[in-house]
């Protein structure tokens, strides 16, 4: 997956960065093993860290998560969380739990 970090007159660091791009590439691919591209972007506004995370995993298939908060570890965090929230529900609804161990929905005849 090709990670795009940017950040909007602020200057991210080397560090950020490689944090950013290793827990957006293992937590996406948790999820989606062949995950296109994401794109991280920070910005200030007023007192707080705006972290702005875009990941489109497939066709059709782009999520995104935002999150303000006054330490840009703790934005990133929290966006990262919201965005993981959103792919496992997505995976969880695509294995199908409604199916019984035949392959048939529930209530529906042979």
């Amino acid at each position: 997956m090709q990670i795009t970090v940017t950040g909007h007159q602020i200057d991210v660091g080397d560090a950020l960065r490689d944090r950013v791009e290793s827990r957006l590439s293992d937590g996406v691919g948790k999820y989606f093993e062949s995950a296109i591209d994401g794109h991280v972007g920070f910005s200030h506004e007023g007192p707080l860290y705006r972290t702005h995370i875009r990941v489109h995993v497939g066709k059709g298939m782009i999520w995104e998560s935002h999150a303000d908060h006054a330490d840009i570890d703790f934005s990133f965090n929290a966006a990262f969380a919201h965005l993981e929230k959103q792919l496992r529900r997505h995976k969880r609804k695509r294995r199908g739990h409604h199916q019984t161990g035949d392959g048939l929905a529930p209530g529906r005849p042979a």
